[in-house]
């Protein structure tokens, strides 16, 4: 009961949006008359949690997200399983190396391709998928501020970005990623209208906030587990310096790196 619950009240609040507003801002009005600080407490937490909901895809409020491969035991050895290694921004400066480190593991991968980024290096998106690795969409214009835009306009960046994708390969996504992983209604609104399923990340890297490559591999070892999306970037000189024993430890343990995919995916 609890979780269909929850999933009533984010389905009522991503169709009335604005209606949620108005009602927390009535709400804040009464209590100001009655008391102060709880007109104040009420809107320092409702703005909380939106903060914290457009920060973490997880919280599923504006946007279904998949963050996990679907289950499947390995074969022999433990723990074994489906995991996948996610590269955003690409393609860019880094991506031929971490190409050739992938292709020297045998090892496919899920690139999120950046639409203003393969328009400058359609060379190294036409490789990516010549290569046998998946594409999803990450945007055209990566913006800082496309959060702030108008549902209509990050739609149309999406679209924009799938468009050039196309163009260069023949492949379109069938898959989005939003830049930073900022979700909000705006971001929502448009990923549903896109028809695309919003992917997320169960292990987030951090590898653009990190030079340290010893940190950094520990940081992603140390929560490997069956089902793991990794986030990484192919332009830190960090990443391909800790991928080739990245890929070693996944092939020790057994894992299997598959591509995400609609099918392969789940929440």
């Amino acid at each position: 009961m609890p979780v269909q619950i929850n999933i009533t009240v984010i389905s009522w609040f991503r169709g009335h949006t604005l209606v949620a507003h108005l009602l927390v801002i009535s709400l804040a009005v009464l209590l100001y008359w009655l008391w102060p600080v709880a007109a104040f407490l009420t809107v320092a937490l409702y703005v909380a949690v939106l903060g914290v909901a457009s920060m973490n895809m997880a919280s599923n409020l504006f946007v279904d997200t998949l963050r996990h491969v679907r289950p499947d035991g390995g074969a022999t050895g433990e723990p074994g399983g489906q995991i996948a290694i996610s590269f955003d921004d690409s393609p860019t400066e880094g991506t031929a190396q971490v190409l050739a480190i992938l292709k020297a593991h045998d090892v496919k991968a899920t690139f999120f391709i950046v639409g203003a980024h393969a328009a400058a290096r359609p060379e190294l998106l036409r490789q990516i998928v010549q290569e046998g690795h998946a594409i999803g969409n990450h945007s055209y214009s990566h913006a800082h501020t496309l959060p702030f835009k108008r549902p209509a306009t990050i739609l149309a960046d999406i679209q924009r970005c799938s468009e050039t994708i196309a163009a260069i390969t023949g492949v379109t996504p069938r898959m989005y990623r939003p830049p930073f992983g900022v979700v909000n209604p705006g971001i929502g609104q448009a990923v549903r209208a896109s028809r695309l399923p919003c992917v997320g990340w169960s292990l987030r890297s951090f590898d653009t906030a990190t030079a340290r490559p010893a940190r950094l591999l520990s940081r992603i070892t140390g929560r490997l587990e069956p089902g793991a999306v990794v986030l990484l970037h192919d332009y830190p000189a960090v990443t391909p310096q800790i991928l080739p024993d990245l890929l070693q430890e996944i092939k020790r343990r057994n894992f299997t790196c598959v591509l995400l995919s609609p099918e392969t995916l789940q929440p």
